[in-house]
């Protein structure tokens, strides 16, 4: 009797479960399988890729001049050719990722109504470092600071070091889609921050070795203190093979109102990127980076200010952005934007020779900023001289005083050196904006140098006769 007993309780357990395994067994061979496809990119350090892009933009610009609203047609052309070589490529998709590119090719056109430009990237600065984070990629020099010209010419959207964070972090079949994060939108579309996106991509087709995918989406984020609303329509093909993307084609539609530093638009952008497996040059070679920094440092990272007539040059941090600056004037007017707001304003104008050994005396340059100040003169705060280089001399004054009800501080400069050769620096900021302005003018006016004068020239100035051409 005991016996019948825990046979029946043995079976009252059992069979439950044995009979739950079998309907779990039906209802899988019933449903179609979930495996998925794996679509996770094989990028490893020490990998070269060959990166060909294409952009093709268009659209207006709109501003205001005399409380007028104006609008002027823009168009952008770029084309770049790059090797690069991978540094790193953490497992992590928000992990930090590094490569160095060597430039082959920079072509770049600009078009703002009747105007022109065309910035481009100077052969010894063909070598560019590389460090993407979570929320934005940052493109350097290990050979010598660029300029914001040449960073706006390579600097495009859509990152070639990001295109893998794109790829989904789980196993999808055909017909799944993924939504792609407010970092990774804001990195792969250089915007400080965004605030919501709908972006996300979908898986189309697998056709023997090769994956098809959509993304789709709109972005509202900010850059450089304004809203901003992009709109995001493309396709990207994945290679099961060597399990990298190698190919992207973007449709990007941007709407953005005038910022304190750049004009408002309304622009389509059109961007294509091949990316080729290559073998490593030369240039990438162990050997040829030994002996580079490839990390960013506050002294690669800062950009390079070209006066307009290339007599002298200084330093500044990215915050610094060029607010105007014409080919054919001597004055250029830079903004410090931090974190979205206006801190300071910073004036740069060359001035005419003085006489060899005859700087206008610091009182006088007193007397020249107090009249230049006129009404908004308050006090002098500071007034001093030093030698940010051998042989260079510098006045600095600072003053205090007001403009438009607002109390404000000036800080004038007048850098020159011993041929005569001088340039002014005026910088402008609120009072209660200087505990964030710090001393973000020293590093400006100490990084300052004129360009090198030839022999001839420095006899000339010094009173001797020049050698007489043949």
């Amino acid at each position: 009797m005991n016996k019948k007993c825990d046979t029946f309780r043995f079976l009252a357990v059992v069979l439950p479960v044995l009979m739950a395994a079998v309907t779990a067994c039906r209802a899988d061979a019933a449903s179609p399988a979930r495996s998925g496809v794996i679509l996770r990119s094989q990028r490893k350090p020490g990998e070269t890729d060959r990166v060909v892009i294409s952009l093709d933009a268009g659209g207006d610009t709109n501003y205001s001049a005399g409380g007028k609203p104006q609008h002027e047609k823009m168009g952008v052309q770029c084309n770049l050719d790059y090797l690069e070589r991978t540094l790193e490529s953490p497992a992590a998709a928000d992990g930090m990722r590094r490569s160095v590119r060597d430039y082959q090719k920079v072509e770049a056109v600009v078009k703002i109504g009747d105007g022109r430009f065309q910035p481009a990237l100077e052969e010894r600065h063909h070598l560019i470092a590389v460090e993407a984070g979570k929320q934005s990629a940052l493109l350097f020099s290990p050979q010598g600071n660029l300029t914001r010209d040449e960073l706006d010419a390579i600097d495009v959207q859509a990152n070639s070091l990001l295109l893998d964070r794109l790829l989904p972090e789980t196993p999808v079949n055909v017909g799944d889609h993924w939504s792609h994060s407010p970092e990774l939108m804001a990195a792969l579309l250089g915007l400080d921050e965004v605030a919501k996106t709908t972006v996300e991509s979908t898986l189309k087709q697998v056709t023997g070795g090769v994956a098809r995918l959509e993304i789709a989406g709109q972005v509202e984020g900010a850059i450089y203190g304004v809203a901003t609303k992009i709109e995001i329509k493309g396709r990207y093909r994945f290679l099961r093979q060597t399990r990298r993307i190698d190919w992207v084609g973007l449709l990007i539609k941007e709407e953005r109102p005038g910022s304190f530093v750049d004009d408002g638009m309304d622009v389509v952008s059109r961007l294509q990127i091949l990316v080729t497996p290559v073998e490593p040059p030369a240039s990438l070679a162990d050997a040829a980076l030994a002996k580079l920094n490839l990390k960013p440092a506050a002294e690669l990272t800062s950009l390079t200010y070209q006066s307009p007539n290339r007599e002298w040059q200084c330093r500044h941090d990215r915050r610094w952005c060029i607010y105007r600056q014409g080919p054919k004037s001597s004055v250029a007017i830079l903004r410090l934007m931090d974190r979205g707001m206006l801190v300071a304003q910073c004036n740069l104008a060359s001035l005419a020779d003085h006489a060899p050994g005859k700087l206008v005396p610091l009182a006088e340059f007193q007397g020249d900023v107090r009249r230049a100040l006129g009404k908004s003169f308050g006090q002098f705060v500071e007034a001093n001289e030093a030698s940010p280089a051998a042989g260079y001399r510098m006045y600095r004054v600072v003053v205090d005083g007001t403009a438009s009800d607002l109390t404000m501080r000036w800080i004038y400069y007048l850098v020159a050196e011993p041929q005569g050769r001088q340039a002014a620096l005026t910088f402008t900021v609120e009072q209660k904006l200087a505990e964030r302005f710090a001393d973000a003018d020293k590093p400006i006016v100490q990084s300052l140098r004129f360009a090198a004068v030839k022999e001839a020239e420095k006899k000339q100035a010094a009173g001797a006769p020049a050698a007489p051409k043949r």
